[in-house]
């Protein structure tokens, strides 16, 4: 009676690159992985929101960018959006648009208070790494 050996196969899943925060001004079609922005939602239709950039430091020139989303979501409201930056060609020529996969409302987050636990977080990984 001979054996039989069942060899099952190992299913390997690629690391998901870790989205960067960042703000709609610095995006370009040349943004590469998947990206976090966070936005208060000025227009919305299903499945299409214009977002315009509540983590920017300079409010007067903060970005506003198309976001496609699943769903519909909320005017007036924050949400912080993670997903890809890609280009759509419009009559006008191209814009930008962030193909967003996650959209977690944030409105009760405290935006200044979210951004010095950053910077001290950013402090403290320096001081770490010296």
């Amino acid at each position: 009676m001979s054996g039989v050996i069942k060899v099952t196969e190992e299913k390997s899943f690629p690391r998901r690159e870790p989205s960067k925060l960042t703000t709609i001004r610095k995006l370009s079609s040349d943004t590469r992985g998947p990206v976090r922005i966070m936005g208060i939602v000025v227009d919305a239709s299903p499945g299409l929101v214009l977002v315009q950039d509540i983590f920017d430091d300079d409010v007067k020139n903060a970005g506003k960018i198309q976001v496609s989303v699943e769903g519909s979501l909320e005017v007036s409201k924050k949400y912080m959006f993670i997903g890809e930056v890609t280009e759509k060609t419009i009559d006008t020529g191209k814009e930008l648009r962030l193909n967003a996969s996650i959209a977690h409302d944030i409105d009760t987050l405290d935006i200044a208070l979210y951004k010095e636990v950053r910077d001290m977080e950013g402090k403290v990984t320096r001081t770490m790494s010296e």
